[in-house]
C-alpha cells in the first residue's frame, strides 16, 4: 500500500518502472546486487534502459543511417590510452608505424650528387675547425669571476676596470679572508686545547709523585723508631764500664738516631787520679 501510494504521488502506474525523482539524495550505500556491469564484449539485455529507448526511437538491431550502413559493434577504445578520442588511436598508429618513422628526404637531398655531398662535408668540417679555434682564442677573454664571455680585447679590458668586476673581486677576497681567519681560530683553539691537556697530564704526574713521597716518609719513621729502641742497651753497658774502671780514654759513642749521620768526635785525654802523675814522681 505504501509503494502504491508513492507511485500515485509521483504519477506512476503499476506497469511503469519505479524511478527516483531528480531531487532525491541517497542516504545509504547503493545496492549493486541486481545491477549488470556493461562492457564492450557483452550485448545489451532487453531490460536495459538504453536498449528500450533505442527501440522506442525505431532501432531494429541493424546499422544506423539511410541505407543501414552503420556499424553494429561498439567502438573499442585503444589499449594504450583510453582518453583518446574516436580516430585518434588510428592516427597515432599511422604516424608511429615503421614505414613512416624515417624522415622524408628534401628535394635538395634528392637532387644533390656525390660530389656535392663531399664538398658539403669538407666545408662543414672546415667551419667546425674554425669555430673550435675561435672558441679556444676567446677563452682568454672569459671572466670566470663574473661568468661573462667577451669577443674583443678592449671589451674585456673595460670589464676588468669596471665597478661590477672589482666589487665581485673584493667580495671574494673578503670571503677568503673570513674563511682563513676562521681556520686560524680553529687551529689556535686546537693548540690551546692540546696544551691544556699536556698541563693537566703533568699536574697529574706531579700529584702522583708527591703522594708517593709522602707514603715513603710515613714508612721511614717507623723503621728508624725500631732501630733507636734496639741500640740504647749497648750505650748503657759502655757507661757502666766507665763507672767501674774509672775514666776512659775514649768518650762513649752515642748511637745515631735514625738515618742521620754525624761526624766522629776526637777523643781527649783526661788526667786520672791514679794515672801518669804518680808514675812521673816515681
Amino acid at each position: 500500500m505504501e509503494k502504491r501510494g508513492r507511485r500515485e504521488a509521483h504519477g506512476l502506474d503499476d506497469d511503469d518502472e519505479f524511478r527516483l525523482p531528480r531531487s532525491h539524495r541517497p542516504m545509504e550505500n547503493l545496492d549493486t546486487e541486481g545491477l549488470e556491469q556493461a562492457s564492450v564484449d557483452t550485448q545489451l539485455s532487453s531490460s536495459n534502459v538504453g536498449f528500450k529507448l533505442m527501440q522506442k526511437m525505431g532501432w531494429k538491431g541493424k546499422g544506423l543511417g539511410k541505407n543501414e550502413q552503420g556499424i553494429l559493434e561498439p567502438i573499442k577504445a585503444g589499449i594504450r590510452d583510453a582518453k583518446l578520442g574516436v580516430g585518434k588511436q588510428e592516427q597515432d598508429d599511422f604516424f608511429t608505424s615503421e614505414d613512416n618513422v624515417q624522415r622524408k628526404r628534401l628535394n635538395v637531398e634528392l637532387e644533390e650528387t656525390e660530389e656535392h655531398v663531399k664538398k658539403r662535408e669538407v666545408t662543414a668540417e672546415r667551419e667546425q675547425k674554425i669555430r673550435s679555434e675561435v672558441k679556444e682564442i676567446q677563452k682568454t677573454f672569459f671572466c670566470s669571476l663574473c661568468n661573462k664571455q667577451y669577443k674583443l680585447a678592449y671589451e674585456f679590458e673595460s670589464h676588468l676596470s669596471s665597478y661590477d668586476h672589482n666589487h665581485r673581486k673584493r667580495f671574494k677576497e673578503m670571503k677568503e679572508m673570513q674563511s682563513s681567519s676562521n681556520s686560524n681560530r680553529d687551529d689556535r683553539q686546537k693548540r690551546e686545547q692540546q696544551r691544556e691537556e699536556k698541563e693537566m697530564a703533568k699536574f697529574a704526574q706531579l700529584a702522583d709523585a708527591h703522594r708517593k713521597q709522602q707514603q715513603q716518609k710515613q714508612e721511614q719513621p717507623e723503621i728508624s723508631g725500631e732501630k733507636v729502641t734496639s741500640k740504647p742497651a749497648a750505650g748503657n753497658q759502655d757507661q757502666r764500664r766507665t763507672l767501674k774502671f774509672g775514666f776512659s780514654k775514649m768518650a762513649p759513642s752515642k748511637a745515631p738516631v735514625g738515618n742521620i749521620s754525624k761526624k766522629p768526635k776526637i777523643a781527649t785525654k783526661v788526667p786520672s787520679v791514679f794515672g801518669n802523675d804518680s808514675d812521673d814522681e816515681a
